[in-house]
């Protein structure tokens, strides 16, 4: 059984950061034997903030991160000690930062297949959420070089950097993306997990035909989940308007409005949820048998659906299960 590390690759990469953030300061007051001021502070949050936004979303590797991150943490030390001023250092962390986002972005559209999967939806809102702060990053950053001509400025960026910092490390500590409301990133999340009962968001009140879709809706929801229909690897949209005494073209639209699925998603969704407990029941199923008793046609789509709706393969989803049935 592996042990598990004493610091996460999070943890590790929060502390880095909050080494740069305290590091210039610290380093001025040592060699200068005086605090460095308020010009210091801003430094130390733009250099923290910017270890915090190398930082991967779900999708991505950790290990080139914290690559590039222990590089940045690098630029700042060096330069600190070299004893040149923060924006001859400053600008280097950034052609870091900068360096490894067009490297995500490459890697990302290079794999076609993840950009039209559920997960791709919250894999652009993190990725956008990035670039607005990555935005704000370097904005504050060209900022810093009008202090010397207007003092003044100094005390806007101090509210500023600290700001952002703080944002960061919530996005960091919470999971949230800290762009959108979190009732927003809750609808979206439950969406993609495969929450077919979350109400879509509707720009106005509801109108009758979004009434007599919903009450249908709520019909195939009760019949799947009571009469288990899926499991016929035959079962089609339209065994299922016959069940509920509606035409398949209606039903459709139904399942598309109010799951954001189509039929086969919609199907697959509780084929897997099944296939949970199955494995739940009894670890030591063979998960052939497990695709086979759900009702897919063969390993491959069910490992595929799996991974859509769970988030993970069905043998690392065993794995996990059986680990921690041990650990117990």
């Amino acid at each position: 059984m592996k042990r598990k590390p004493i610091l996460s690759f999070y943890q590790c990469v929060c502390i880095l950061s909050v080494f740069c953030l305290f590091f210039p300061p610290v380093a001025r007051l040592l060699s200068a034997g005086a605090p460095g001021g308020l010009d210091e502070l801003p430094v130390g949050f733009l250099s923290g903030s910017t270890v915090l936004l190398l930082l991967p979303v779900v999708d991505e590797y950790v290990t080139v991160s914290l690559y590039y991150a222990l590089a940045a943490a690098g630029v700042c030390v060096g330069g600190v000690l070299a004893g040149v001023t923060a924006m001859a250092w400053l600008p280097g962390m950034l052609a870091v930062h900068g360096a490894c986002l067009v490297r995500r972005c490459r890697i990302r559209h290079m794999q076609l297949q993840p950009l039209f999967k559920n997960m791709a939806v919250w894999y652009n809102v993190e990725s956008h959420a990035r670039f607005i702060y990555s935005l704000a990053l370097y904005l504050l950053v060209a900022s810093m070089a009008g202090v010397s001509a207007l003092p003044w400025l100094k005390w806007v960026l101090l509210p500023l950097t600290c700001a952002l910092y703080a944002v960061l490390l919530m996005r960091v500590r919470t999971g949230r993306t800290c762009f959108l409301r979190p009732s927003r990133e809750q609808e979206i999340k439950d969406l993609i997990r495969g929450n077919l009962r979350t109400p879509p968001a509707q720009a106005g009140p509801k109108t009758d035909e979004l009434t007599r879709m919903t009450r249908l809706y709520e019909r195939v929801v009760s019949l799947m989940e009571q009469k288990l229909p899926f499991l016929d690897e035959e079962f089609s949209l339209d065994d299922l308007a016959g069940a509920v005494f509606t035409n398949r073209g209606y039903l459709s639209r139904t399942i598309n409005v109010l799951s954001g699925r189509n039929f086969s998603q919609f199907v697959n969704y509780f084929r897997v949820r099944y296939g949970v407990e199955l494995i739940r029941k009894d670890p030591r199923l063979r998960l052939i048998n497990v695709a086979q008793m759900c009702g897919f046609h063969s390993s491959p789509s069910f490992n595929a659906a799996f991974k859509v709706n769970m988030g993970e393969t069905p043998s690392a989803f065993l794995e996990r299960l059986r680990s921690e049935r041990f650990a117990k």
